[in-house]
């Protein structure tokens, strides 16, 4: 076993091990814990993006056995780069959780407290159960980003499904009705799946990403079972990442919960499903249905390809849209921050039809309908994709823990009761300003680099459309996000200012304040890694 190899099986192995031994130990030692497995993730994944950067994807066979009798993990370009947000976004939360006063659900003895003038912060990471359950969710997302065959995406999917439904039920009781919608809805999205995973099987006798493909693209009469079963899959796992019909349970399970669980929600656990329906589409199905075809030729298959791929793209154009219109609608902070998450969730199913179908105005250089587009528009639109996604994770993470901060801090996250707070906090608020830089995806952050790729693709491909609806997008997030910044930085004259239930407040830690502040400066920082996040995806591309 190489050192790369060990480092691709310690990164889901190493937090699942220690959300078994945190259950053991007494607060203080679990935060000793849990800074120690952020800090461990950070090196491997950093490592292991530096091997896959070197040219070559990463495998390992459990057991020494090779597929269909054994299980192989891998990690190839778009597994390291998820990989990596989950281990910055996951050590951003972790230093932040272990950095605020861990009580157990007590409110904290603050003099606003005990002189009536408004309750004191409820910090949640002091509950018993939040380590062990942010790791097992952690141990879950890197096996998600590793997996190499069907099944076991499924069982690390379902791991961090129920830890993250346990997470939102650690918001107290007016979380417990969320977290039971969560869990209705992970289950479906889950059983949906598998029902997909056992229909691949059946027909080509195998659970390997890259057997399966192939053995489709061996036998066409396949096709219509893969299909069925693509579609099945793309529908559970829409449910899981709340795209528009789909995403009523995402609004309440992801404001309702604590300030140091929102991010873990909108910033990664939908990436999980984002994670594995790209999969589907792009290294499973749709290569096993396209390389069945030669160049230029057409078949029932592909033609029914291409036109599934118009299904989720328009679902996320229709998400955009009524997910920012709904951002501008809210007087509330977190329920503002996730709505924006259904908009932004739409951005990434925009590149489907790009690479899996014919544009309207294509030309001689055009591709059928169903066949992978040519490199370099499939390489544009991809990267442009998972740019989106990361940028969102980074910048998503850096303002729902800014969001929490002050629900915690002042009692409310009402933006009107809010007004000013730069004053006394504007590290945070400089936070804020950089998360919307990144998700209304303005220059240079690594949302406008994620924009400028689709778009490019999109026009490459004839999708004229797309690009009216990325820039759509882009004046409606403008829009909702100075509504929400504004006010922080603009004080009312005196009799117009609404003042905050807390005069008082409890001293917040430098940590807490600088690890938001982290994920918002990389969410501009990253704008320039655009090509290079590029070619890492050209290691292991279908």
């Amino acid at each position: 076993m190489t050192l790369a190899q060990f480092t691709l099986g310690a990164l889901p192995l190493g937090p699942l091990l220690a959300a078994a031994i945190s259950v053991l130990l007494a607060p203080r030692a679990r935060r000793v814990l849990g800074l120690m497995t952020a800090a461990g993730v950070l090196v491997l994944a950093g490592y292991l993006t530096v091997i896959v950067a070197g040219g070559e994807a990463v495998a390992l066979p459990l057991g020494g056995f090779l597929p269909p009798l054994g299980i192989v993990i891998r990690a190839d370009g778009l597994s390291v780069l998820f990989l990596c947000l989950a281990a910055l976004v996951g050590a951003a939360v972790t230093v932040y959780a272990a950095a605020l006063p861990q009580t157990t659900g007590e409110r904290l003895r603050t003099p606003a407290a005990s002189s009536g003038e408004a309750p004191a912060p409820r910090w949640q990471p002091g509950h018993p159960a939040f380590w062990p359950l942010w790791l097992g969710c952690w141990a879950g997302l890197n096996g998600v980003f590793v997996a190499g065959d069907l099944f076991n995406t499924y069982v690390a999917l379902e791991l961090v499904g129920l830890c993250a439904v346990a997470l939102v039920a650690l918001g107290g009781s007016r979380a417990w009705a969320p977290a039971l919608r969560y869990l209705f809805v992970a289950v479906l999205g889950s059983l949906l799946f598998l029902i997909a995973v056992g229909l691949l099987v059946s027909v080509t006798g195998s659970l390997d990403f890259a057997q399966v493909a192939e053995r489709l693209a061996q036998s066409p009469e396949t096709h219509p079972v893969a299909l069925t079963a693509l579609a099945l899959a793309t529908l559970g796992l829409a449910v899981k990442f709340a795209l528009v019909p789909l995403h009523q349970w995402l609004v309440p399970a992801h404001a309702g919960a604590a300030s140091a669980i929102s991010p873990l929600l909108s910033a990664l656990v939908i990436k999980a499903a984002l994670f594995v329906l790209l999969r589907c589409w792009l290294w499973v199905v749709g290569p096993g249905v396209t390389d069945s075809v030669p160049d230029g030729a057409t078949s029932a298959s592909l033609d029914a390809l291409g036109l599934m791929a118009w299904i989720p793209a328009l679902m996320g154009a229709a998400a955009v849209v009524l997910g920012s219109v709904m951002a501008l609608r809210q007087d509330r902070l977190k329920p503002l921050v996730a709505y924006s998450t259904v908009a932004q969730a739409g951005y990434w199913t925009l590149l489907f039809p790009v690479v899996l179908g014919p544009g309207a105005d294509l030309g001689d250089d055009g591709w059928a309908a169903g066949q992978l587009a040519d490199q370099d528009v499939f390489a544009a639109a991809l990267g442009g994709t998972v740019a989106l996604a990361i940028g969102h994770g980074l910048a998503k993470g850096a303002m729902f823990l800014v969001a929490g901060t002050f629900k915690e801090l002042y009692g409310t996250d009402e933006i009107s009761r809010l007004r000013s707070v730069a004053r006394e906090h504007p590290l945070l608020v400089m936070t804020a300003g950089l998360a919307a830089v990144g998700l209304a995806g303005l220059p240079i952050s690594l949302g406008f680099t994620g924009k400028w790729e689709l778009a490019t693709a999109a026009v490459a491909a004839g999708h004229h459309w797309i690009l009216a609806v990325l820039v759509i997008g882009t004046l409606l997030s403008a829009a909702y996000l100075l509504r929400m910044i504004a006010p922080l930085l603009v004080e009312s004259v005196d009799e117009e200012r609404i003042e905050p239930p807390a005069r008082r407040l409890p001293s917040l830690p430098l940590a807490a304040r600088v690890a938001p502040f982290t994920l918002g400066a990389l969410t501009v920082a990253t704008g320039f890694l655009g090509v290079w996040m590029a070619r890492l995806l050209e290691v292991g591309a279908p």
